[in-house]
């Protein structure tokens, strides 16, 4: 078993949180509780469920760790998309955040269909 922070998948929500939070440092105050802060923690979850995922010693278990983290995905990209929505983000960092969600997610499905396989 690698470490967790030797994975692609956790080098990419990294920086998905490493985003989240210059989108935090962005986003107007009124917004900065509820949207931000969101958004940051989502993100944390993300981190949380790849680390428990790595750790999982059934294939059973990791795919419910990765069914999590891509629920919490959805979450911060919904959080995101408004965001941008509302012109509370540049449209620069939406696209990075895509970029960032798009590959976190593409990761996470393969390693779902491999954890499945297992089990």
């Amino acid at each position: 078993m690698a470490l967790t922070t030797d994975l692609d998948i956790y080098r990419q929500a990294s920086g998905l949180l490493s985003l989240a939070i210059d989108v935090q440092a962005q986003i107007p105050r009124a917004f900065r509780a509820s949207m931000g802060n969101r958004i940051a923690d989502e993100c944390v979850e993300i981190l949380v469920l790849i680390a428990r995922a790595n750790a999982a010693r059934t294939g059973e278990r990791r795919a419910a760790q990765i069914e999590a983290l891509l629920e919490r995905l959805d979450v911060a990209k919904f959080l995101l998309r408004a965001a941008h929505e509302k012109r509370l983000i540049a449209t620069k960092v939406w696209v990075s955040s895509i970029q960032l969600t798009d590959s976190v997610g593409k990761q996470a499905n393969g390693w779902l269909k491999s954890a499945r396989q297992r089990t």
